[in-house]
C-alpha cells in the first residue's frame, strides 16, 4: 500500500478511438443467473466425446473465466474510493480524476457483462460430470503448461502492488490474433450460428481492449507488467489440437452440402431455360422431390421472376389439377360467404367459422402447389409448412362444430372441449415448423400427426356418450359420417400413391400433362368432406336431446 508521501501517478487517457462492433449499439445488459461469476469448477460439463460443439465450448468456458475475474477487478475501481485501497495514490488527483477512474472502470464493466451474455448466448455449453475445469483443459489441451488451479494460475502471476493489485492484465493482444485466427479460418461461413459469432466476439473483444488500453498508469513503484496470456496460451492449444481439425471437417462437410444444393438448384434452374419450360423429375433437387410416381410436368421459376409463377397458374403443367381442385371450390365458397355477393349469406356462427378455417385450408393448398415450382427453397419450403397448418385449422374446425352442437345441454363442459379444440389447433399451427416435418423421410409420421389432430373427437364423443347414452352419441353423430369416410379415403389415395404407382410410362404421361393422381384425388375428397361436413352442421344443429335451435 503506498503512502501519501509516495510518488503520486502520473494518470492520463488516451484518445483512442473505440472500435465498435455490430452489437455494441444494441447489446443491453441482460444478467443471465448462469452467466454472472463463473465458479472455476465446472462439474456441469460432460465431454467425454469430442465434437464441434465441444470446442466451441471450450472457448466459451475460457472466456466466462477471464470475463468473470476481469469483472471482479474492475467492480473495487468502480466502489467508492473510500472503499478501495489505493485511495492515496489518487487523492492528490483530485475528485474529477477518481470520477474519471470509476466512470471508466464502469464502462468497461457494462462492455464485459454485454460479451459475457453474448457468449452465453451464442457459444453452445456442456455438462461436465465428476470433472473440474482445470481436469477438462489438462485431458483435452496436453499441449497446455500444467496449471493446478486457476487460484494458482493467479499466483504464478507477479506480484502486483497497489493498483495492480485490483487491476487484471489488461493487454490482449495474443488472445484477439487467436481469435482473428478463427475469424479468418470461418469468415465465409454464415450458416452455423455459433461460427458466424466468432467474427463478432473478435470486434467486441478488439473493443474492449482499446478501451482497457486507453487509461494509463505512470509511477516508478508500479512495475511494468506482462500480458496475461494464460488465455491466448489456452486459445493457442485449442486451435492446434484435435477438436479443431474435427470442428473443420464438420465445417467442410456442412460447406460441401451446401454448395452441392447450390450446384443442383443452379442446374435445375438452367434445365427450365430460367422457368420457361417444364423440366423432369430427375432435373429437380432434392429438396423438391416429394412424389416418384411423376416423372416430367415440373416447373422450376426463379423467385425473381414471380410474375412467372404467378402466370402458371393459367398454364398446364403437373400441378394444375391440384391447384384448381381447391381453387374452384374455394372462390366458390368465398362467395357464398360474403353478404354483398350472395343471397344465401351465412348466418350461424359456427358454420361460419368452420366455413372460414375451410377456406383457408383451400388456400393455403392453392398457394402451396403454386410455389411448388418456385427456385427458391425458403419459399417454397414456407408455403408447404402454411398448407400443413390449414390442414390442422380444418380438422380443429371440424370436431370444433361437433363440440359446440353436441353440448348445447351442458355448456361448461362444452367451453372444455372448445378449449382443446383450440389447442389442437395451435399444435397444428406449431409441429410444420420444426425442420423435420416437411421432409419426405417423415411422412407417414406426418400423415399420423393429422391422424392424431383427428382422433381428438374421440374424448368429447366419449362425454357424450357419459352425460346421454352411447345409443343418442351415435345418433347424433350419424350425419359425420359421410365425411368421415370420405377424409379416409383421400387419405388412402395420398399415402399409395395410387393410380400413379401402378400407371405404365404410356399412361403416366397424362400425370405428367396436367397431374390428375393421387394428390388431385385426395384434394377432390377433401372438398367432398368439406360440402358434407356443412350438410352435417344443419342436422346436427338441434344438439341431443335440446329444443331444435331457431
Amino acid at each position: 500500500m503506498s503512502t501519501a508521501t509516495d510518488k503520486a501517478p502520473e494518470i492520463r487517457f488516451r484518445h483512442v478511438r473505440r472500435r465498435l462492433s455490430t452489437n455494441d449499439d444494441s447489446a443491453q445488459d441482460i444478467r443471465s443467473p448462469s452467466c454472472r461469476r463463473r465458479n472455476q469448477s465446472l462439474e456441469a460439463l460432460d465431454l467425454s466425446t469430442v465434437s464441434a460443439k465441444q470446442t466451441l465450448a471450450s472457448l466459451r468456458v475460457v472466456i466466462l473465466s477471464y470475463l468473470a475475474d476481469l469483472e471482479y477487478r474492475l467492480s473495487q475501481l468502480e466502489s467508492p474510493i473510500s472503499d478501495i485501497g489505493i485511495a492515496e495514490m489518487f487523492k492528490s488527483k483530485g475528485e474529477s480524476k477518481v470520477e474519471e477512474i470509476r466512470v471508466w472502470a464502469k464502462v468497461a464493466i457494462d462492455m464485459l457483462q454485454s460479451i459475457r451474455t453474448d457468449v452465453c448466448w451464442h457459444l453452445p455449453g456442456l455438462h461436465l460430470p465428476d470433472k473440474s475445469v482445470e481436469e477438462f483443459v489438462k485431458s483435452h489441451l496436453p499441449d497446455l503448461p500444467s496449471v493446478s488451479s486457476f487460484n494458482d494460475m493467479r499466483s504464478r502471476l507477479p506480484d502486483m502492488p497497489d493498483v495492480r493489485s485490483h487491476l487484471p492484465a489488461l493487454s490482449m493482444p495474443d488472445i484477439t490474433s487467436r481469435l482473428d485466427d478463427v475469424r479468418s479460418r470461418f469468415s465465409d461461413l454464415d450458416f452455423q450460428a455459433p461460427l458466424g459469432y466468432i467474427p463478432t466476439l473478435s470486434d467486441r473483444l478488439h473493443s474492449l481492449q482499446a478501451h482497457l488500453s486507453s487509461f494509463e498508469f505512470h509511477s516508478s513503484d508500479l512495475p511494468s507488467f506482462e500480458p496475461n496470456s494464460v488465455l491466448s496460451d489456452l486459445l493457442d492449444s485449442l486451435l492446434s489440437s484435435e477438436l479443431l481439425t474435427e470442428l473443420s471437417d464438420d465445417v467442410t462437410e456442412a460447406e460441401d452440402m451446401l454448395e452441392r444444393a447450390a450446384r443442383d438448384i443452379t442446374r435445375a434452374v438452367s434445365q427450365s431455360f430460367h422457368g420457361s419450360r417444364l423440366i423432369q423429375y430427375v432435373d429437380l433437387p432434392p429438396q423438391w422431390r416429394n412424389n416418384p410416381f411423376v416423372t416430367g410436368g415440373y416447373r422450376f421459376i426463379p423467385i425473381e421472376k414471380w410474375p412467372l409463377i404467378i402466370m402458371s397458374l393459367f398454364a398446364v403443367h403437373n400441378e394444375t389439377l391440384n391447384i384448381y381442385t381447391h381453387l374452384i371450390p374455394f372462390l366458390l365458397w368465398l362467395i357464398n360467404l360474403i353478404p354483398l355477393l350472395s343471397s344465401t349469406s351465412l348466418s350461424d356462427p359456427p358454420e361460419v367459422a368452420f366455413l372460414s378455417f375451410a377456406l383457408f385450408c383451400l388456400f393455403s393448398s392453392v398457394l402451396w402447389h403454386t410455389m411448388a415450382g418456385c427456385a427458391h427453397p425458403e419459399g417454397m419450403e414456407l408455403c408447404a409448412r402454411i398448407d400443413y397448418v390449414g390442414i390442422g385449422w380444418l380438422i380443429s374446425a371440424s370436431v370444433g362444430t361437433v363440440v359446440h352442437y353436441g353440448f348445447q345441454c351442458h355448456p361448461d363442459v362444452g367451453k372444455l372441449f372448445l378449449l382443446c379444440c383450440l389447442t389442437t389447433g395451435i399444435t397444428g399451427n406449431a409441429f410444420p415448423f420444426f425442420k423435420w416435418f416437411n421432409d419426405p423421410a417423415y411422412r407417414h409420421w406426418r400423415i399420423a400427426f393429422f391422424l392424431s389432430l383427428a382422433f381428438s373427437a374421440v374424448a368429447p364423443l366419449a362425454a357424450l356418450a357419459h352425460l346421454h347414452s352411447a345409443q343418442q352419441m351415435f345418433e347424433f353423430i350419424s350425419p359425420v359420417w359421410p365425411s368421415i369416410i370420405s377424409y379416409l379415403l383421400g387419405l388412402v389415395f395420398y399415402a399409395t400413391h395410387i393410380p400413379e404407382r401402378f400407371l405404365s410410362p404410356k399412361h403416366s404421361h397424362w400425370l405428367d400433362f396436367c397431374g390428375g393422381g393421387s394428390h388431385a384425388i385426395w384434394h377432390a375428397f377433401i372438398v367432398l368432406a368439406i360440402s358434407q361436413h356443412r350438410a352435417a352442421i344443419s342436422a346436427m344443429r338441434p344438439g341431443i336431446g335440446c329444443p331444435a335451435v331457431v
